[in-house]
């Protein structure tokens, strides 16, 4: 029966994009090195990530799948919205996409973006709500005027080993930084030749990477 466990654990609901020269809001937040692998359509094989690292990952996908049913029905939110949006760079086409946890309707006009975050400790660190504030700036983006998106946005944590929960408030970059961001991050890596994916990590970032690659480790 433990199988079944496993089971669960390699069960992927991850939405991507279909089409060529494609990448997701979060993996341009991945070292160079990686985001050059995704860009050129490196294989996937779910089988390089022992179980052990898929646990975390597996309970923050059930505590989405609930905040969306949570809210099912209420019109001030909006949950769970895949997104696409094309970007040229030298004559070729990119296609970046993501999918926002949510917006919550604040009565004035606007909206504002929150994200989920299930993750261990006691608190949100501020390099982490760093990274947040970029993952949902580029989402705005992505939304491009469906709706009117505040420059505040939120990061909603809640520790798995810990009794904590906490509501971060963090600020958006502007559209058209994002848009050079973009441009910049995706030049950058495709001329990329260091792998980058271990620098100032603590951690070897192999064990929850699912790309086939010559340097793992």
């Amino acid at each position: 029966m433990l199988s079944l466990i496993y089971r669960v654990y390699n069960y992927d609901t991850y939405q991507a994009s279909d089409k060529p020269n494609s990448i997701s809001a979060s993996s341009l937040l991945s070292p160079l090195y990686k985001i050059k692998k995704m860009l050129q359509g490196a294989e996937k094989d779910e089988s390089l990530i022992d179980n052990k690292f898929k646990r975390s990952s597996t309970l923050g996908t059930a505590f989405h799948d609930r905040a969306e049913k949570a809210v099912a029905g209420d019109p001030n939110f909006i949950t769970e919205k895949f997104l696409e949006r094309e970007i040229v760079i030298d004559d070729v086409k990119y296609t970046i996409s993501g999918k926002f946890d949510g917006i919550r309707y604040n009565g004035d006009g606007t909206w504002d973006l929150f994200d989920f975050k299930t993750a261990y400790g006691k608190d949100r660190k501020p390099e982490a709500l760093a990274k947040d504030a970029m993952q949902m700036s580029i989402y705005r983006w992505l939304i491009n005027d469906r709706w009117n998106i505040s420059d505040r946005a939120w990061t909603l944590f809640i520790s798995q080993s810990n009794n904590a929960e906490e509501a971060y408030p963090v600020e958006l970059k502007s559209e058209e930084y994002i848009q050079n961001w973009i441009e910049e991050i995706i030049w950058s890596a495709l001329r990329n030749t260091k792998v980058d994916c271990k620098d100032g990590v603590k951690y070897n970032p192999c064990n929850y990477c699912n790309l086939k690659c010559e340097e793992r480790k």
